[in-house]
C-alpha cells in the first residue's frame, strides 16, 4: 500500500450528539464530551467501536449516566484519572474508582452512573458501531 492508499485509516475523532440508551447532551452538560475516535462510519474495514468521555465536570451527587441496556458485544470501560463511577452489572452495583477496566460481557444487563471526580472513560465495543 502506498501512503496515499493508508491515509483513510487516520482519523479525527467526532464529537457524538445522540447515542441509544444515552442521553448525551445532558452527560456533556453534567460531566463532558463524548467523542468518536473509532468505528466503521469513520473506518469501514474496522470492527472495533472506541469512544472517549472527557470527565471534566465534577457531576457530584447527579444521576447522570445511561440507563441499563446490553450489548451483544464485548465491552470494555477503562477508567483513566481519578473518578468513580457506580457500575451495575446484571443484578450487582460496585462503586470503581480509577484508574480501572471494567469488561461487560456480552448479553450482560448494565449501566453507569458517575459519581465524581475528573479523567477520561474510554469504552471499547468489539464491533464496527455502537449498538
Amino acid at each position: 500500500m502506498t501512503s496515499k492508499d493508508t491515509k483513510r485509516f487516520v482519523v479525527v475523532p467526532e464529537l457524538i450528539g445522540k447515542l441509544v440508551y444515552h442521553d448525551v447532551s445532558k452527560m456533556e452538560r453534567e460531566v463532558g464530551p463524548l467523542w468518536k475516535y473509532m468505528d466503521s462510519t469513520l473506518v469501514p474495514e474496522t470492527d472495533v467501536t472506541v469512544l472517549v468521555r472527557k470527565v471534566e465536570r465534577d457531576p457530584g451527587a447527579s444521576n447522570v449516566g445511561p440507563s441499563v441496556h446490553k450489548h451483544d458485544v464485548n465491552q470494555l470501560y477503562c477508567l483513566i484519572g481519578e473518578f468513580e463511577l457506580e457500575v451495575t452489572l446484571g443484578a450487582e452495583k460496585h462503586l470503581v474508582k480509577g484508574p480501572a477496566s471494567i469488561l461487560v460481557p456480552a448479553g450482560m444487563d448494565h449501566a453507569i452512573r458517575f459519581v465524581g471526580g475528573k479523567g477520561y472513560l474510554v469504552n471499547v465495543l468489539s464491533r464496527a458501531t455502537y449498538e
